[in-house]
């Protein structure tokens, strides 16, 4: 602070705030102290004397009723020793001033009462009878008539006075050039006396000081006081004052210390990078598991009782059923350019019913207006884009708007190519329920389950050829998905349960009218049709009904999407039958297969941030410690403790935002990028909510590791602090 703040603190913390009234005071003295041209240097640009005058002038500035000086003219010369015991003096017309001095001469002239104290007793207590004389020599005067050894030297326009103490060899070379006088003594120190010099010659003889030296000296501080001034004591720290002065403490900072605060930045990134890093491993986001419709129930049955699953179906509290877990396997083809034209991708979507959703949910596009459309859900298509492994992107596929009004086909059962295939499917509309679902009419939903590639190795529908006909001697579809390519050449289509059409190659080995040795939950089939194809078809074709008994037959488990969830889960409970909340169930599998990877990854994030608060700890007391001598020297002249405080929590909170606002800058740019790469996308988080935590942590941390050194410190006496002989 300069030599002005210094003076002037003690009367903010007195009360008075008023700038000029401020002004006026602290310009007094320091005009009177000699020290007024100083009033804008720093206090560590001045000489120890005048610190010891800013010190007194601090004390003064308050107009206190009691003054105790402790050696107030211990580190300044005889002249200023005299001016401060005059102002003292004249201070004491109207003050109690007690003053505490090794100088016996300086008490016996000044004093009204003398206390003498040795080793700390009181060894005499007197009123001071002195007489009017005080014989004080000045060390910066000399007086010329004392010399008994005087020499002149006189010719033309030159003349020299010497004075000696005694007579001795003088040899002194005396040179004038340009103005200015150059001089060579030998075996003598030289000091130049001028107007600049705190030496005085005086042409007398020394005589002691009498009282009316003090007598005449007038200190009117009082006189320039505003009386109608009321003091009103508030913290000299306000929010703004605060902030300025913590931001003017950084900037006044050596280089070094300003190189501390990079440890600051460094701090704040790995804060960050931990925060975030921690809430992108614990935070499971639906998108990690979900892969069916979040509202489904699935009953676990390996051996599905087609009777029972009819039942099921009329339940008033059941909404649909559908045989297996209703991932099923898709194909969208990018045949738009001939570069593109062999161009596919595969996405597995969870078969829904169109009616649970409305055009309400729809961000793009619109609602089916027949069997053979669907909507999609966003997450589904924002999967086929940005997946690494898909051709989206290569076949100028770059928004999910692209996929409007294209077709996608039910990926078929065998490797080989299929002759019978359901009509492809069109997507006409967009939802966005955070669910990779299709949703569809669920008239078609057998076909699509009876001719489909399972999504995933756990689907409830059987994957290969030798399951899928388990025990027919052929394929077997629904006799709608071969009317365009087959011609009836003797009976009848199939009408009712498990009747079958074949080949009429196969004539002789299979009667009109009569039951195959093949079956479907139980049932054998009959023929009831002989058919012809050009393509070479040789498969069974029966009735919808046929073919989702036989799902049903190779079907584990089976997926409910209820009206009431709570009255499905008691229903199947009671019958003894395992059910489970598919959400909940695949959220667990998914925490219970990462766990150990979850774990690794939050100690890990721990430990950085654990490090990173520890480094900040100590920088903080670092640079608390430093400024121990300042913190006891503001006790010692009366600060409060809240002041303190606030004094630390201004630097803490400017430390904090120079250093934090770049260090977050610079991480969120590093896990920006970070999350490009697939890999880290979900190990870390990084939105609002995880910039404010990490800023909360960082403030809150600060201040507490900021403020705990302070604490430990202005528990103590302002001696105890200065001395740091009982500071921790």
């Amino acid at each position: 602070m300069t030599v002005f703040e210094n003076v002037a603190l003690a009367l903010k913390m007195s009360g008075v705030k008023n700038k000029e009234e401020i002004k006026k005071r602290v310009n007094y003295l320091l005009n009177e102290l000699g020290i007024y041209k100083y009033r804008n240097r720093y206090a560590n640009m001045i000489s120890g004397g005048e610190k010891q005058r800013v010190a007194i002038a601090r004390a003064l500035v308050k107009n206190p009723n009691i003054i105790i000086a402790d050696e107030p003219t211990g580190n300044l010369d005889s002249k200023n020793s005299l001016e401060i015991m005059n102002i003292i003096k004249s201070i004491s017309k109207s003050k109690l001033v007690i003053l505490v001095t090794h100088e016996r001469d300086l008490a016996e002239f000044y004093a009204s009462r003398i206390i003498e104290v040795v080793d700390g007793k009181v060894v005499n207590d007197r009123s001071n009878e002195h007489n009017d004389k005080l014989d004080y020599r000045l060390e910066n005067k000399i007086y010329l008539k004392e010399f008994e050894n005087v020499e002149s030297l006189s010719k033309d326009d030159i003349e020299v006075k010497i004075y000696l103490d005694k007579k001795e060899k003088l040899d002194v070379k005396l040179v004038v050039k340009n103005g200015n006088l150059y001089i060579e003594a030998k075996e003598h120190k030289v000091e130049v006396v001028d107007d600049n010099s705190s030496i005085e010659f005086v042409d007398d003889y020394y005589k002691k000081i009498s009282k009316e030296e003090y007598e005449k000296y007038q200190f009117k501080f009082e006189d320039i006081i505003n009386k109608k001034y009321k003091k009103r004591y508030t913290s000299i720290y306000n929010p703004f004052t605060l902030l300025m002065d913590g931001f003017k403490m950084i900037y006044n900072y050596s280089i070094l210390k300003k190189l501390l605060l990079l440890g600051f930045v460094a701090s704040s990134m790995f804060v960050l990078y931990a925060v975030s890093n921690i809430m992108g491993v614990t935070e499971i986001k639906d998108e990690k598991f979900v892969t069916r419709n979040k509202d489904y129930l699935t009953v676990i049955d390996d051996d599905i009782k087609v009777q029972d699953y009819l039942k099921y179906e009329k339940l008033d509290f059941v909404n649909y059923i559908i045989p297996g877990d209703t991932q099923i396997q898709f194909q969208v083809n990018y045949d738009d350019y001939y570069q593109t034209d062999n161009a596919f991708d595969l996405f597995t979507a969870s078969l829904t019913n169109i009616d649970i959703i409305d055009e309400r949910a729809l961000v793009l596009g619109r609602m089916p207006k027949n069997k053979y459309e669907v909507v999609v859900d966003r997450k589904v298509l924002d999967d086929l884009i940005y997946s690494s492994l898909n051709n989206a992107r290569e076949a100028g596929i770059n928004k999910i708007e692209d996929y409007l009004n294209r077709e996608i086909i039910v990926n078929t059962l065998t490797m080989e190519q299929s002759k019978i295939k359901m009509k492809s499917l069109k997507i006409v509309g967009i939802c966005d329920l955070g669910t990779p679902s299709i949703y569809m009419d669920k008239n078609i939903f057998i076909n699509v389950l009876a001719n489909a590639q399972a999504g995933n190795p756990y689907a409830g529908i059987v994957i290969s050829d030798t399951e899928i006909n388990n025990y027919l001697s052929h394929k077997i579809y629904d006799v709608e998905l071969a009317k365009d390519k087959i011609e009836l050449t003797k009976g009848r289509m199939p009408k009712n349960d498990y009747e079958i059409i074949i080949n009429e190659m196969n004539k002789y080995d299979m009667e009109l009218n009569k039951t195959i040795k093949d079956e479907i939950n139980g049932n054998k089939l009959k023929v009831v049709g002989y058919y012809d194809s050009k393509e070479n078809i040789n498969d069974f074709f029966t009735t919808n009904n046929t073919i989702k008994y036989k799902v049903i037959q190779d079907s584990k488990n089976m997926s409910i999407y209820p009206k009431d969830k709570v009255k499905t889960i008691n229903y199947f409970n009671g019958i003894g039958k395992y059910i489970e909340d598919t959400y909940n169930k695949d959220r667990e599998r998914y925490i219970a297969s990462n766990k150990d990877a979850i774990i690794s990854s939050v100690i890990l994030a721990s430990i950085i941030l654990a490090i990173s608060l520890i480094e900040i700890f100590l920088m903080m007391r670092s640079s608390f410690l430093s400024r121990v001598k300042e913190v006891g020297i503001l006790r010692a002249i009366g600060l409060k403790k809240i002041d303190i405080y606030k004094m630390f929590l201004g630097e803490i909170i400017a430390i904090t935002t120079v250093t934090a606002i770049p260090g977050l800058l610079i991480m969120a740019n590093i896990i920006n990028g970070l999350q490009m790469i697939p890999y880290y996308q979900d190990q870390f988080i990084l939105n609002f909510g995880v910039i404010c935590i990490s800023v909360l942590i960082i403030v809150v941390f600060n201040i507490i590791v900021g403020l705990l050194p302070v604490f430990n410190v202005i528990r103590k006496t302002p001696a105890q602090i200065l001395s740091r002989n009982d500071v921790d």
